[in-house]
């Protein structure tokens, strides 16, 4: 799959792009789709590609990385893309904002008590407090 991803985007076929990309981790995809030089020639197609696959993300961990992948070709590789400069900022920023969010979510949810409440107690109370304090100082953070 060495430039395919590339080249199905020069050709428009967003669509199959975005198949071929899944499963595929941040990393790989930023790889596969600038080792050509078709962004170059035409850049829209690429800041199309990179805006529907990033929002099918599910994960705030994987939309996260995939952001420091991505954010900077804003600045570089598809810097003309109307507007990059502020999709790629908003993509930079607003990923690590749903992660503090799922962060404190995930750490003072069911998980991390049921740890505590079991009955060989592999989490002491005075992690578990811990734990809430985190949590709570997570949710304190006001980014705007």
């Amino acid at each position: 799959m060495s430039n395919e991803l590339g080249r199905l985007v020069d050709k428009g076929e967003i669509d199959e792009a975005l198949l071929r990309a899944k499963g595929l981790t941040p990393q790989k995809v930023r790889e596969l789709l600038f080792s050509g030089d078709g962004f170059m020639k035409d850049s829209a197609p690429y800041g199309e590609f990179i805006a529907r696959w990033y929002g099918s993300l599910n994960s705030p961990y994987l939309r996260a990385e995939a952001a420091d992948w991505f954010a900077q070709a804003y600045l570089t590789e598809i810097a003309d893309v109307p507007n990059a400069e502020q999709i790629g900022a908003e993509m930079a920023t607003e990923s690590k904002k749903q992660v503090i969010r799922y962060l404190a979510q995930s750490i003072d949810g069911k998980d991390i008590k049921d740890w505590a409440m079991s009955p060989e107690k592999p989490l002491s109370r005075k992690q578990l407090e811990a734990w809430k304090q985190a949590s709570n100082r997570l949710r304190e953070i006001s980014i705007p």
